[in-house]
């Protein structure tokens, strides 16, 4: 397999500075998982990454009824969303080394519970600056949830990679279609405080539960007797991989797209403002956005196995571009909007799970926590700053500006996908016929 543009290893290193191959790893999941074990831990994936984004996306509501009561403005609302993304994807870089150490489940079980804990502290918080506090704590939190999920799920369905990642972000997105519908029905019985604590018991008793689990879900596929060194060297040989880091690239460009961010921060405010409806309408609208990110992923995934996954990822881009310049032109609500909405929603949030898979058939499988590690620092970390610069174009220039940049940035991923390798049908794609 020396020859395969895919793998991670000598190849790729630096003309001239050719490092040692990498240590022989024992791949704890090599055996077949069974029927019942990959049902079981995608399940178990699946609740806890549909809690995180039901905390992530209460805010969409919330956010904006709690501006009123505690008098901060747009672009204190995107310096919100910025330092909690900034919080979560900081410490995705680490989780590929932690993994070597530590049980996947127990991370997952700390980083649940804390982002639980963090949603109860919102009920209490009496200031922007407590807000601010608890959001950062509780996006470090979240942040196990991508890299160390992706990598478990990777190594149990070896042969549906870009379909089982698809449906795990699309789990994900039903956490982000539910929150604004469940934030919009109880506010007319509750205040928003009430609704934060509530709604976080179910996160905080996800994350202790957890560490029941952590006998069933998979170890890291690195070596039973970890060794720094060997850890490094696979980061090193990672960055080495051309098409990791390309592909990473593609997501850091993109503005929208990371199930946090600018599509639940600020498309509440924006439907209020373009279409001239309440908050509850709007909120319903968010909804209407993340169906479409529930399944668009799902369809898109099961294309790109069975096809050349760059085409695919172009004409994602394609479609995220014109779909965000649109959005812009409706002032109110028609069907041709509302079939606006579900598109931008599926092929914005479809980006993500084309280059997890992307990211996955890179490498091998004793490299994936690494691989995922560096994926999702790269590609998110772009995040809060995306969101903080469209709170600031808000402010400054109005909705329709902030859109137009917006959908430029999927025009410069569109440009670095040449770089990717030309193959037609990757290792998953093949193998599943």
């Amino acid at each position: 397999m020396a020859d395969d543009p895919r793998e991670v290893g000598p190849k790729e290193a630096v003309a001239g500075d050719a490092p040692a191959p990498l240590p022989e790893v024992e791949d704890a999941t090599s055996k077949e998982a069974s029927g019942f074990e990959r049902t079981f831990t995608l399940g178990v994936i699946g609740t806890s990454h549909a809690l995180n984004h039901v905390q992530s996306g209460l805010g969409a509501v919330l956010f904006p009824v709690m501006m009123r009561e505690m008098g901060f403005d747009f672009f204190q609302l995107g310096l919100l969303s910025s330092f909690y993304q900034l919080s979560a994807q900081g410490m995705q870089a680490v989780y590929g080394l932690l993994a070597q150490y530590y049980r996947r489940s127990v991370l997952l079980g700390i980083g649940n519970t804390i982002v639980g804990l963090g949603g109860m502290a919102l009920g209490f918080t009496q200031s922007f600056s407590q807000l601010l506090t608890v959001r950062i704590i509780a996006g470090a939190g979240s942040s196990a949830q991508h890299p160390v999920a992706s990598a478990i799920l990777t190594t149990y369905f070896k042969q549906a990679k870009a379909r089982v990642l698809a449906a795990h972000n699309s789990v994900g997105s039903v956490g982000s279609l539910v929150a604004p519908i469940l934030a919009v029905a109880l506010l007319q019985f509750l205040n928003w405080r009430s609704i934060w604590i509530i709604l976080a018991i179910p996160s905080v008793i996800m994350g202790l539960a957890y560490f029941f689990f952590r006998d069933t879900i998979a170890k890291s596929g690195g070596p039973k007797k970890p060794g720094s060194k060997i850890a490094l060297n696979s980061y090193l040989a990672c960055l080495r991989n051309r098409e990791v880091m390309v592909v990473s690239a593609i997501q850091m460009v993109g503005a929208a797209g990371r199930g946090t961010g600018i599509n639940n921060t600020y498309f509440v405010p924006f439907f209020m403002v373009a279409l001239g409806v309440d908050t509850t309408v709007a909120g319903l609208l968010l909804a209407l956005l993340q169906f479409g990110g529930l399944a668009g992923p799902l369809g898109i995934g099961w294309v790109s196995d069975r096809t050349n996954p760059r085409n695919v990822l172009y004409a994602v881009m394609l479609f995220s571009t014109i779909s965000t310049v649109t959005l812009v032109l409706h002032s109110q609500i028609t069907a041709a909007f509302l079939l606006n909405v579900v598109v931008y929603g599926a092929v914005v949030n479809a980006r993500g799970s084309l280059t997890q898979a992307m990211t996955a058939e890179a490498v091998p499988d004793e490299h994936v926590d690494a691989a995922f590690s560096i994926y999702f620092f790269v590609g998110f970390v772009s995040g809060p700053i995306w969101t903080a610069l469209t709170g600031y174009l808000v402010d400054s220039r109005g909705f329709t500006t902030a859109f137009l940049v917006i959908s430029v940035t999927y025009l410069l991923g569109m440009g670095m996908i040449a770089l990717i390798s030309p193959r037609g049908r990757g290792k998953a794609g093949a193998a599943s016929g």
